[in-house]
């Protein structure tokens, strides 16, 4: 073969070397960028999730938060009210009875109105799983044949109540009386309700 052909064809090979090298070159670089696209949108979800995850936390968070400053509230009223007298009808610092209690620290705590009576309050709110109770729920017994008794649920299952033999006092839902009782929980403090 003269010498200018085998140049040629040794040109023409080099050549085709090239634009195979290029097209490879090339479909690795769109290759890569794919890749980088995808892992790009995997980072960009995953701090959406992040996101998500921590308004999340937040919301559970401030729910204790919340229960908190409810418990608060409910024994600095407890403080000018312990101890006071309990009498069916009552409804001030000399005697009290059980929904007038409740009523009043409602009122002074969280400045929500109740219904005067038991059976008034019982209507009221919505009805909460005794294992799902929150600190301000309502917890009504059944202490007769057509006799309810009624207190506010504080946490660490104790409730405030005016009782016929200590006046007003903390009593505990575990106590077998209590448990035994036990009528209804009724949740109808709003969320925004701390004061």
């Amino acid at each position: 073969m003269p010498l200018h052909l085998t140049v040629l064809v040794c040109l023409l090979l080099s050549f085709s070397g090239i634009v195979h090298a290029k097209e490879v070159h090339k479909a690795h670089h769109v290759k890569v960028k794919h890749v980088q696209k995808k892992h790009h949108s995997k980072v960009k979800s995953g701090q959406k999730t992040h996101r998500i995850k921590t308004a999340h936390a937040a919301i559970k968070t401030a729910k204790p938060a919340t229960g908190i400053k409810r418990r608060k509230s409910l024994m600095n009223e407890y403080a000018n009210w312990k101890g006071t007298h309990y009498r069916l009808g009552g409804n001030s610092h000399k005697a009290i009875d059980c929904s007038a209690l409740t009523k009043r620290f409602y009122q002074e705590a969280f400045d929500v109105s109740l219904p005067r009576t038991t059976t008034g309050q019982l209507q009221k709110g919505k009805k909460a799983k005794h294992r799902a109770m929150r600190i301000g729920d309502l917890v009504f017994f059944k202490t007769g044949r057509v006799q309810k008794h009624v207190g506010i649920y504080i946490g660490e299952d104790q409730f405030i109540h005016a009782s016929r033999e200590k006046g007003v006092t903390i009593s505990e839902l575990s106590n077998p009386y209590w448990n035994q009782h036990l009528l209804a929980v009724r949740r109808v403090l709003p969320e925004t309700a701390l004061r």
